[in-house]
């Protein structure tokens, strides 16, 4: 018994990556297996801290500091060319990060919900930069262990349904897409094709603000409590049908969100056309 009663000891304290530090661990182990050079860093303040982490990729890079995060649109010179030799398309990034800066002060200002404060939202060598606030103490759902993810998922869930989720939905709209009416319409990553630029037209409807891409990696809690401490990620959010908003934070496995995905596409196949 007293070796039992060890093993749950050292199981219970065991220590779980910081979302700081999964974030430097997983930049450091891409950048040795991709060399990005950095050709258009972001101007650090002092007030921004020590850059401990950054992340080039061809598809956004992250730059990680004692306090901030920023996130900046790659330049057309990144984005390299597919199998077919064209260039790379990242679909509406400049856009996303416009709306992600759109949305955090909207819900900033309108509810009570946990989100990163926007620092700052310019543009450089003809490229958004997005900075915000860091969030500190937090894990993400998706590193809980395994152990405790059933436990960790029902407290989540809890607290998304009785007080996240509801404050999401009192917030209404009969234009669809950002709170900012001057951005374009950006719906969830399953309507896009290949090389996605279309312009989405604008359906007059109720519509409730939704988060889009509630996955576990998106949701920051307490390492100890499982309490939410921050949601993340808010690049395609906005106002659409209160049904995308898909439970990705329950799916266990890649293959669980992917066939909850697919019945999401089937059913909401031909709403644009409609």
């Amino acid at each position: 018994m007293r070796l039992l009663h060890d093993i749950w000891n050292w199981i219970s304290q065991t220590v779980v990556p910081s979302h700081r530090d999964v974030l430097c661990e997983e930049y450091a182990e891409y950048q040795s297996r991709n060399p990005f050079a950095d050709k258009f860093p972001p101007t650090l303040t002092a007030s921004d801290g020590r850059l401990i982490s950054k992340l080039i990729t061809s598809t956004i890079s992250y730059y990680v500091t004692e306090r901030v995060m920023i996130k900046r649109q790659p330049h057309p010179s990144e984005l390299g060319m597919d199998i077919y030799g064209n260039p790379v398309v990242n679909p509406y990034i400049a856009d996303r990060l416009r709306n992600e800066a759109a949305v955090l002060r909207y819900l900033r200002a309108t509810t009570t919900l946990p989100v990163p404060e926007v620092l700052d939202l310019q543009e450089a060598n003809g490229l958004v930069y997005l900075k915000t606030s860091w969030i500190e103490g937090a894990i993400e759902l998706a590193r809980v262990p395994a152990e405790r993810m059933e436990a960790a998922v029902t407290i989540v869930s809890s607290q998304l349904e009785s007080e996240i989720l509801p404050q999401l939905r009192k917030l209404r709209s009969h234009r669809m897409g950002s709170p900012d009416a001057d951005l374009p319409i950006i719906p969830p990553e399953r309507f896009w094709e290949w090389k996605e630029n279309r312009r989405w037209p604008a359906i007059a409807g109720d519509y409730a603000f939704c988060h889009l891409d509630l996955d576990r990696q998106n949701i920051l809690v307490d390492p100890d409590t499982y309490k939410i401490v921050a949601i993340i990620d808010w690049e395609t959010a906005g106002f659409f049908p209160l049904e995308w908003e898909l439970p990705f934070w329950k799916q266990s496995t890649k293959e669980e969100k992917f066939n909850l995905i697919e019945i999401a596409k089937e059913n909401e196949k031909g709403f644009f056309s409609s």
